[in-house]
């Protein structure tokens, strides 16, 4: 799913949401507050500044236990402009600062 905020004339505008594949019926539709490149720690300090606690998908699990065990390489920021432009655009339509 991709997010967009459109229609930017005031906070409580219309967000417009856009599937990037088919989707069957029942499906989950998900979507993420931050670059999921990056590793766990810093997508869990984006999500606290959004005012999420603290995530608990199977990713996230997943990728703490590795680092209790020492095993984890965190992710890479190559996306990280652009999921920083998509925040700010976001936060900025609903008047989020």
């Amino acid at each position: 799913m991709s997010v967009r905020h459109l229609e930017q004339r005031n906070a409580l505008a219309r967000i417009t949401v856009i599937a990037k594949q088919a989707i069957n019926p029942g499906e989950e539709l998900v979507i993420t507050y931050v670059n999921p490149t990056m590793g766990v720690r810093k997508r869990q300090d984006k999500l606290r500044e959004w005012g999420f606690g603290k995530c608990k998908c199977k990713r996230c699990i997943q990728e703490e236990v590795m680092i209790g065990k020492g095993g984890y390489v965190g992710g890479g920021e190559e996306a990280g402009e652009s999921v920083d432009d998509l925040t700010r655009e976001l936060k900025a339509g609903l008047g989020v600062m």
